[in-house]
């Protein structure tokens, strides 16, 4: 009898999510990984099969929601990580590894938020680009130590995320400098900032990240300055895949976000969301594991979560 998953409130709730998910109403890779996780697993848990069909069914639907957005490993960890779970405990388990992750992550954000407070002394100045709950939460816990010191935001075009960290900042009365997204250099340059704070969407297996649009032109005005660079990110971002050959995916975006009426015909508009950090631009990551170096990423993610989460090295012909 062929069973209608439409039909039950978890595959709905499931479905639910990945439209939000791909129109950008839940954004930032650490929530569209929870909320994915978290509606995977249960729906998971739901499913009436068996053996090789279960089997069949959960890698279809890991497979769509990988395929939501390309450039969320921290998605695809996740997923893996409940598969590998549902592997060893079946899928009666799912909710409770689906939770563990999502605990995986709240406590490398923990320890990542501390170690990058302690870059930050009185009288730094910090620059940034777009929005990271990961480099917020740093300058939170700076602030929260009784730390003086001010940020340099920008403002990241089309979506304007860097207004929300400038919003969280000045909120939690932490002194914030705004700038376009083009002034990156010339900010760089008039304020002469201690360091640069990114986040990171993905990590691959040669130490580069992707970020935000606009993040490697970043990297070269800071070269240009003398300015360290730290990307501040889980190693549940890094992209698996990236270590058997595949090339991390460069998400692009409607191209509305940019110019969304009265468009003269025949111009062509690309939205592309995120760019490549080249590893030599990079000083270190701040970590879970602490600071390290951009070419033990690998190692480093092998060395805590390589256990938990098994990556099927497959490449589709």
């Amino acid at each position: 009898m062929k069973i209608n998953f439409a039909e039950t409130p978890e595959y709905r709730k499931l479905k639910s999510t990945m439209k939000k998910i791909k129109n950008l109403s839940i954004q930032g890779a650490t929530n569209v990984a929870i909320f994915g996780v978290r509606a995977f697993a249960n729906h998971a848990k739901t499913v009436p099969l068996k053996e090789k069909e279960l089997f069949n069914h959960l890698e279809a639907v890991v497979d769509q929601l990988s395929r939501v957005r390309v450039t969320e490993p921290a998605l695809r960890n996740g997923l893996r990580y409940v598969m590998t779970g549902i592997q060893i405990d079946g899928n009666e388990s799912a909710v409770d590894h689906g939770n563990r992750y999502i605990d995986l992550i709240n406590d490398a954000k923990l320890k990542i938020f501390k170690t990058g407070a302690e870059r930050i002394q009185d009288g730094s100045r910090v620059f940034t680009h777009c929005h990271s709950s990961i480099t917020v939460g740093i300058f939170l816990e700076a602030a929260k130590q009784g730390k003086d010191f001010e940020v340099i935001s920008t403002e990241t075009r089309p979506l304007f995320q860097g207004r929300k960290t400038a919003k969280r900042l000045i909120n939690n009365n932490i002194r914030v400098t705004h700038i376009v997204d083009s002034a990156m250099r010339w900010a760089m340059n008039i304020f002469n900032p201690h360091m640069i704070f990114l986040g990171a969407d993905a990590i691959t297996v040669e130490g580069v990240a992707l970020n935000k649009i606009g993040s490697r032109l970043c990297a070269l005005a800071a070269e240009e300055e003398h300015i360290p660079m730290y990307i501040c990110t889980s190693l549940l971002k890094y992209d698996q895949a990236t270590s058997i050959g595949r090339l991390s995916e460069i998400e692009m975006r409607a191209p509305f976000e940019i110019w969304d009426e009265d468009v003269p015909p025949g111009i062509r508009i690309l939205n592309p969301a995120f760019e490549t950090i080249d590893r030599y631009n990079i000083s270190a990551y701040i970590t879970e594991a602490g600071l390290i170096p951009p070419q033990t990423v690998h190692m480093t993610f092998q060395q805590i979560y390589g256990k938990k989460i098994k990556y099927y090295h497959h490449i589709d012909m």
